[in-house]
Parts: structure tokens; sequence; C-alpha cells
């Protein structure tokens, strides 16, 4: 099993063995959304499989289609994957057909897993798995979808639980003396599928709504897996993907190793990233790293790049450091923000 990973407390950057450079990555985020790990009633094309994804047409293997994004990111100085693990829960987990309860790991997962960490590994990438996304909040669009719809287990200590321990922790003890594996983001952007006085009552994503989630239901939650993963990976960070910085203070007591924030400036019209970062919680003990924002912006061919500067600099005047910053994201995946521009980030890590 790995050494302990260094206690951050105080610390304003992440060590990875012994290193605490400002931490370069980039969101993966997947090759096919919430396909990359485990099978489905799709099919089972993951990254260990020998099937081609079913869509689009003649797609390559994920394997070889992995390959040169993450050579691309080598090429470019970046050190870190932020790559989505069971997303909204379509694949890669085995549930009870009447309770809908998660009791085990397909038989994919691991394969699938073990040759994503080998590739990340030659080409010297280090990755942040990112367990479930907001999407497992979704209502389904029909009985038979299996594309969220899984909010009930996030309510349900007992379902909760089951998650943990049939699904995450076997994960997290295969990999626990990984080195390829730095860090557990425990959700990405929860908030959005959340009830609770101090967050907006959930609205409508890509056309879809939510069926939402107490947010003490779901704080219980990440404490739990939070805790799980410490025992179990204890080699491993533990953060968590909050959508807003304003929100990071609702994670302050779930034991993460560090904090993460992610800046859109759609989200936050008319606040720059130097302008939100107020909002961050006064106080924190921990290093902050900036987890998402956009690699392209319509209009603005710069964007990225006075980003990352913007970053890199925030606190030299006394403000908020920030430990790092990975753009979204390395692949298009139809969202008009990737892909990102290599030239840009290795010209950033030159500069620094």
């Amino acid at each position: 099993m790995l050494n302990p990973k260094p206690d951050l407390t105080g610390s304003a950057r992440i060590n990875i063995n012994g290193n605490t450079g400002w931490l370069l990555g980039a969101n993966l985020p997947w090759i096919v959304c919430g396909g990359d790990f485990g099978g489905n009633k799709w099919g089972v094309y993951g990254i260990g499989s020998p099937n081609p994804p079913p869509l689009p047409p003649h797609s390559p293997l994920s394997r070889d289609a992995l390959r040169p994004t993450l050579q691309a990111m080598q090429g470019a100085g970046v050190n870190v994957a932020r790559w989505f693990l069971f997303f909204d829960g379509r694949a890669g987990i085995v549930y009870d057909r009447n309770s809908g309860s998660p009791t085990a790991l397909d038989g994919a997962v691991f394969v699938d897993i073990d040759e994503a960490v080998a590739i990340a590994s030659s080409y010297s990438i280090k990755i942040i798995f990112v367990l479930i996304s907001f999407e497992w909040m979704f209502n389904k669009l029909q009985a038979d979808d299996i594309t969220g719809g899984r909010s009930e287990i996030l309510r349900d200590p007992a379902k909760q639980d089951a998650l943990i321990s049939n699904v995450f922790v076997p994960v997290f003890e295969r990999y626990a003396d990984n080195d390829s594996v730095l860090a557990y983001d425990i959700a990405n952007e929860p908030e959005w599928g959340l009830t609770d006085a101090n967050l907006p009552a959930p609205g409508q994503i890509k056309n879809r709504t939510f069926d939402p989630v107490p947010l003490d239901k779901f704080t219980l939650f990440a404490t739990k897996v939070a805790a799980a993963a410490q025992q179990h990976a204890p080699g491993q960070y533990v953060t968590l993907g909050s959508a807003r910085a304003k929100w990071v203070g609702i994670w302050q007591n779930v034991g993460l190793d560090f904090y993460q924030f992610h800046y859109y400036p759609q989200t936050e019209n008319p606040k720059t990233l130097l302008q939100v970062l107020p909002d961050l919680p006064p106080g924190l003990n921990r290093p902050i790293w900036l987890g998402e924002f956009p690699a392209n912006v319509a209009g603005d061919p710069d964007y990225m790049q006075k980003t990352l500067e913007a970053a890199y600099n925030a606190g030299l005047q006394g403000g908020t450091k920030v430990a790092g910053a990975a753009p979204w994201s390395m692949r298009d995946v139809g969202d008009g923000f990737g892909p990102a521009n290599t030239d840009v980030l290795r010209n950033f890590v030159a500069a620094h």
C-alpha cells in the first residue's frame, strides 16, 4: 500500500510525492459518457473492452481513443486527468431488481480501470476519479431509462452504505497501492440537485429535471464516502467538485483533503474568476483547487490563457491562493467548451 498521503492542513499546495508545485490538470472527462468503466444494457465497451462503443458508428476502441488524448496531455505538461467513473450510475454497478440498492460491481469494471490506470501510467498522468456526478439525481426519461433516476440511493442511509461498501470500497482497496490514482472526487457539482435554504431550487440542466436530495442527506453520504476512502485508500486524497466558490463552505466538515470549486462565466456573470474568489469561505485551512473552468469561451480566443494566469497569480496581493487548475475539457464532448488548446497549456507550463 502507498504511504499515507501528506496532511495538507495549513498548506496552499497539493503535495504529490514531495512535489508541491502548482497542479495543472485537465478534465478528460471521458471517452464515452458514462460508459468507460463497466457495462450497461447498451453493451460493454469500456477502456479495457475489445468491443468498440456502439455510437457513433465505426468508433475506435475506447482504449485507442484514450491514448492520443493522454499523449497530448503529457506533451503539454499536464499532470493530472480528472475522469468520471460512475457518472449517473448507468454502467458498472449491479442493482437489486426490487429495491434498486447497489449490490456489486459488474465483471467489467476492474478490467476497465486496470487498463485505464496502466495507460495513464505509461504517459505519467495521474488520475482524479470522480465517483458520481449530479446527473445521478436526474429524473428518468421513462421507466426503463438507465441515465439517472437514482436519488433514492442518496436519500436512504442504508442504500448509501450499500453503494459505499459494495461499489466504492472495492475500488478504493484495489487501487490503494497504485500511484497513478491521485485522488477520489466524491461528486461533481452535486449542489445542482440538492435542496436547502441556502441553495437555489434545482432547475433543469440539459433539458433534464431533478429528483432532489436534501442537503443534509447528501452531506451524510459525502461524510461516509470520505471516511471510507480515508480508511481504505489512505495514500490517495479525497475532494469534492463544488459547482461554485460560494458553496465550498458546505463541504468543510465532511473530511476532505483539499477543496475544489468550479468557475463558469455564465454562472457567475458578471464576476470574473478573481472576483469570485472572495466568495470562498474565510479561513480555509487546506488547498483550494480550480477543478473546472471552460477551455474555450465564444468570442474570447485567449480565455484559457488569461484564466490560467489569473488562477496562478491569485493571492499575490494577499488574497486567496489557488493550488492549481484544470480546464474543461481535453476532449470535445459536445458542450462547446473543449477541446483545450495544447499549445496554450504548453506555453503556460514553459512560463511557470
